[in-house]
Order: C-alpha cells, then structure tokens, then sequence
C-alpha cells in the first residue's frame, strides 16, 4: 500500500442518534486526509436520521435497514458497502481528532502486515492533556469497533464480524481470525477519536449477559481442543465472578446458560485456528496488562 494507492472510506453505523451522527460526519469531512466517500447504514432509525444525514450531506451513501440488526452485523454491512483499500469505522456518537485518518494511513503504509489500526479513545474533556504527540505504535489484540481503520484485504482474507453476536466482544472473535490469517493489529495513539464518557443506563445488564456469552461462543467455534476446556472454564469463573462483585451475577449466569444451549450447534460449526495463534494471542495480552501497570514517563 503507498500513498497513491491508499484511499479511504469512513463507515458508520447509527440508530436514532441524528444529532450525533451529523457531528461524526462532519469530523469525517474535515479530515487532513479526505475520505474517497462516507457510508452511513441506519437501523432502522425513527429520528429523521436518514432524512438528515441526506440534507445536510448530499454526497454521503445511506444504506437503510429494515430493522435493527445489531452492532456486528450492521457494521458489516457498513463495510462491505465501502469502496476504500482502508475502511474507517466510526462510532455514530464520537467524532475524530482532524489527523486522525492520516495517522492511520501511515501507520498502514508503514507494514503491509498490519491489518487493523485501533484509535485512541479520548473524553473531549481530557484532550488537552492525554495527546501524546511522541507516542509510539503497538502491537496489540485489542481495538474498539467504532474506532478502527480496516485494511479491507484482511476482511476479505479473516472474514467480517460475527453475525449472531448482536453486541459485544465481536472484536476478540475477528482479532483472532486475523491474527491466524498473518495480520497484525497495532494502536495509534496519535489517531484519536473523542467519545464522551458512557451515562448510567440499563446498558451493563445487556453488557454482562453479551460479553458473558459471545467470549464463550468465540472459544468454543475458534480455541484448538489443548486449550478449549481450559479456556471455557477460565472464562466461566472470570466472567461470573465480576458479575457477582457487579451485582451483575444473573446477567453472567444468563449469558453462560445461553452459551450453553448453544453449544451443540456451536461445536458443529467450529473453525479452531492454530495453537500459535492462541499463543500469539496470550503473550499480546500479557504485554497489555504489564502496560497498563508501567508508570508513565513525565517530563
């Protein structure tokens, strides 16, 4: 990928969140890399979203759904309606930093290895203080769906997000087949997109349950059997202990009991990957967590 080469599409997923999504738009167009094109999917929006979105930005493409299919499946519809040979995926409540497309653009013509670019995720609020101008790149499992730039080979090479999903830890079930598939996922620190900080809602209980049964659907269909039970047994106890010290345990238990009734046609339709890549995938994380616990250099 070179620079002459590399163009970028920006694709949003959004659901009644029309003041939002034009702001997300506007960041987009306001890039120090233009976008070749913005696709925005609706779900099924009962807002005036769609009607918006086409007024005030004429030349963006409106895929509209007939319902709400979920975050996965519906970012996967943004992105396979996407022309780029990078695809940014923008959350439709946050809204990027103007270098942002830039910097993932660099990043990916710097190895044609590297299949996803995570941003970092910064309240408005702490802008001025956590940018990082010297912060260097790396190597990583972890990006949020909502703020990540594709290499859209590797979609085509590990596929998309799972369609069953509906919310939550689709990332970890794609970082896998990328990871199998030779790709490498890498965080820019200096690509930023701004997200306000998450209000109260009912959204934890939906949380506990999706991320209790989707972990527990991407070991059973992707882990190789010498860490398959080990694995599912690990995720068991963590997941439904922080649900007990979240007052969160019926969520847990449900999303277990869910992944449960499942398991037959979850076994049925297994496609393991390596056990290198699953060893890829626990040194990756042990660096984050070392990473997370190193002081920060001052001065």
């Amino acid at each position: 990928m070179t620079e002459d080469t590399t163009t970028v599409s920006v694709a949003i997923l959004t659901w009644n969140r029309k003041e939002q999504v034009l702001k997300a738009i506007r960041s987009a167009y306001e890039q120090s890399y233009p976008p070749l094109e913005i696709v925005v999917v609706d779900s099924a929006s009962t807002d005036g979203s769609p009607e918006a979105i086409s007024a005030a930005f004429p030349s963006v493409k409106v895929v509209r759904l007939h319902r709400n299919l979920g975050c996965p499946e519906g970012r996967n519809i943004a992105l396979a309606n996407c022309r780029g040979t990078v695809i940014f995926s923008l959350d439709d409540d946050g809204w990027l930093a103007p270098n942002t497309l830039e910097e993932c653009v660099r990043t990916f013509q710097s190895d044609p290895g590297i299949g996803v670019v995570g941003c970092r995720i910064l309240a408005p609020e702490d802008a001025d203080d956590e940018i990082d101008g010297n912060a260097e790149d790396s190597v990583t499992t972890k990006f949020s769906g909502g703020a990540t730039a594709h290499r859209k080979e590797s979609l085509g090479a590990a596929g998309y997000y799972p369609s069953d999903f509906f919310r939550q830890a689709e990332e970890g079930d794609l970082a896998l087949r990328l990871i199998e598939n030779g790709y490498t996922i890498v965080r820019c620190p200096k690509a930023v997109m701004y997200h306000k900080r998450p209000q109260a809602t009912d959204a934890p209980r939906k949380h506990f349950f999706y991320a209790t049964r989707n972990s527990l659907f991407t070991i059973t269909r992707q882990y190789p059997f010498l860490f398959l039970i080990p694995a599912i047994l690990q995720s068991i106890i963590s997941w439904n202990y922080l649900g007990v010290r979240t007052f969160s345990l019926h969520c847990t238990l449900w999303g277990t009991l869910n992944w449960l009734a499942k398991t037959p046609w979850l076994l049925a339709h297994r496609r393991p990957v390596s056990s290198r890549t699953i060893r890829t995938v626990i040194d990756l994380r042990a660096r984050d967590r070392l990473a997370e616990y190193r002081p920060r250099r001052r001065g």
